[in-house]
């Protein structure tokens, strides 16, 4: 195996054989996951009657008289034999060649044992839901103690962890607990869909994305909904936690197909209903069956991931234990790798993580209006629009900003600076997508959140980056409101205009700007001393720029609690906001006290945070729990 492969084999690791059984006992595991939903979704589960392990007073039954769900079932038992056999292999395997992996076999074996017994439960009992959810519970068991002890088996028995200093640990420690913890929650998320489906309770809520929840069966439904939502939103923070980290390949591609299939069993969930309410009952039942192999491959995903966090010795985690990452081989091709680098060097200039956290402000100014929850198609050419105007304008702000850029270590590669891209090009790309994005606001939307969005580029060009940026100490409080504009496109999409709501949602951002911002203008401030920039803390200290941080906090923090009062938002809400402030200003405080990089690290990261989850909190109470 090379050294992309999602899992490697290393220097004491299991013999060839020993990963190769468990690598087929994990496929046929899956199989029997997948064969499993389709007995429930064919109606195939009482194929044999109410005999077990009989079939039809059979052992085998005579298929040439008997009927398809007979076949179905049968097949599904006949896979769940081979499984079992594979189990016992790999406990006997184990034991002679690989001890360390023994215990974990074992454990597969005794989930396997449970898992026949309540198989017989529940074709004795007619298929109770009671009996269904446990049963595909203990069988994503099985298949995430078999995983574990396939990547054992790669890895090998060292436990070797790394040597950290105290952030460091923590850091490392929030990491794999936040793998751990999203694996646990995307198995909830598949215990509850095995619920909706034995229920039947899809059909009692076949609106999107919310429904009015009437009965038992809808709230199911909508508790399932809510718990996918949640736990894609911590896969993609995994996801996105493993890239920044430039972890090794492994970690990284894992949390790839992780993230990937998570995001493809939402969509397929949604087409699920979408078919379901047009009355195309026979394609639902197969687009059943994809939702649960994607999800169970997801789970897969994250078991691996998780495990990986967990053992992967401090040599090959690089991100955890701080060291570098190793060099990566180079592809074959020079000109592949030029044409490659160079458009990522165009797509850097976008600041396209940036964009991120503008575009789902502006989701959430769409989705809170009281007109209700707009069309797909309008969310898509809003956000489409807002994703290229806010691309131009970083754009246009590596074009005028160059000549800092050069002078500041954390901007001194980028593509201008360094050479890489003529500027002219960085110039003609923020006029083009900004252009782009005006004409299709202004034909697909509406006139009014085109013109915001326009005014949100020329506000961010002119009056921060021409003017503001190099002149005075305020130049984040004045010009960081190009970054409130967001939600008022989106509120004026949905509305087709603006009302108080939406000027207190730009509000909140403008005055969350300042503490954000100069959090990192404390850890940059060489940089922007070097530069010419007067940022606060090159102007009055950073003992002067941590009380400006607290003031515009405190500002921030009451502004985000008068929602509730002016009945914009409800109790939900009000209480998140409570929390999320609290622990806002516990960031802060400890900044005043702590005069330290780490605590103004701190602070910078959380604050991003913060702002997603306020506006998630706005949505809950808006949508959600409507």
């Amino acid at each position: 195996m090379d050294r992309e492969s999602l899992l490697r084999s290393r220097p004491g690791s299991a013999s060839k054989a020993v990963r190769w059984l468990l690598g087929a006992t994990v496929v046929m595991t899956y199989a029997l996951i997948v064969l499993g939903g389709i007995v429930r979704i064919s109606g195939s589960g009482l194929g044999c009657g109410n005999e077990w392990p009989l079939c039809h007073g059979r052992i085998v039954p005579l298929f040439s008289f008997e009927t398809l769900e007979t076949l179905i079932e049968f097949g599904h038992r006949i896979t769940a034999a081979t499984v079992s056999l594979l189990v016992v292999a790999s406990v006997v395997i184990t034991w002679l060649r690989a001890r360390w992996l023994f215990k974990i076999a074992l454990l597969a074996l005794g989930l396997l044992l449970l898992q026949i017994a309540l198989g017989a439960i529940t074709v004795k009992v007619d298929l109770q839901y009671w009996a269904v959810v446990p049963h595909l519970g203990t069988a994503m068991a099985i298949l995430g103690t078999l995983l574990v002890a396939l990547v054992w088996a790669h890895l090998g028995p060292a436990t070797e962890q790394p040597r950290l200093g105290g952030r460091a640990q923590a850091r490392a420690q929030r990491y794999r607990a936040l793998a751990v913890f999203t694996a646990g929650c995307l198995f909830l998320v598949l215990l509850l869909g095995a619920l909706v489906a034995t229920q039947n309770a899809m059909w009692a809520c076949l609106d999107l994305p919310i429904c009015p929840m009437s009965s038992v069966l809808a709230q199911i439904q909508m508790l399932h909904r809510a718990a996918a939502v949640i736990t894609t939103l911590l896969v993609a923070v995994l996801a996105i936690q493993t890239w920044r980290m430039r972890s090794e390949p492994a970690l990284r591609r894992a949390a790839g197909w992780a993230l990937g299939l998570t995001l493809a069993q939402i969509a397929v969930g949604v087409a699920q209903v979408i078919l379901a309410h047009g009355g195309n009952t026979g394609l639902v039942m197969v687009v059943r069956g994809t939702h649960l192999a994607i999800g169970a491959g997801a789970w897969a995903s994250l078991v691996v991931l998780a495990m990986l966090a967990v053992k992967l010795p401090s040599s090959a985690r690089p991100l955890l234990s701080g060291e570098p990452s190793a060099p990566r081989a180079q592809p074959s091709d020079p000109a592949s790798v030029a044409r490659s680098a160079l458009i990522k060097d165009y797509i850097s200039l976008t600041k396209p993580r940036v964009i991120t956290l503008l575009i789902f402000t502006t989701l959430v100014g769409m989705l809170i209006t009281p007109n209700g929850l707009p069309s797909v198609g309008l969310i898509w050419w809003t956000l489409l629009g807002g994703w290229l105007m806010a691309s131009g304008a970083h754009s246009l702000n590596c074009y005028f900003d160059r000549d800092i850029d050069v002078l500041m270590g954390r901007t001194g590669k980028r593509p201008l600076p360094s050479n890489r891209i003529p500027a002219w090009h960085a110039l003609v790309q923020g006029i083009g997508l900004g252009t782009l994005a005006f004409v299709i606001l202004l034909i697909f939307v509406n006139w009014v959140a085109a013109a915001l969005s326009l005014a949100g580029l020329l506000y961010y060009v002119f009056i921060y980056t021409l003017w503001l940026k190099r002149t005075s100490m305020n130049n984040i409080v004045i010009g960081g409101g190009a970054g409130a504009f967001p939600p008022l496109v989106g509120w004026a999409a949905a509305t087709g205009g603006l009302t108080l709501p939406a000027l207190f949602l730009f509000a909140i951002i403008f005055y969350w700007t300042p503490p954000h911002f100069w959090a990192l203008a404390l850890i940059r401030e060489q940089d922007y001393a070097r530069a010419g920039v007067p940022m606060l803390p090159v102007v009055v200290g950073d003992a002067q720029t941590k009380w400006h941080i607290l003031l515009y906090t405190l500002l921030m923090f009451m502004l985000t609690l008068m929602l509730t009062p002016l009945q914009m938002m409800g109790l939900p809400y009000l209480i998140m906001a409570l929390a999320l402030g609290g622990l806002f200003l516990r960031y802060v405080v400890r900044l005043l006290r702590d005069d330290t990089t780490g605590s103004a690290w701190s602070l910078y990261r959380f604050s991003l945070l913060y702002l997603a989850l306020l506006f998630c909190a706005m949505v809950i109470d808006r949508v959600v729990l409507v």
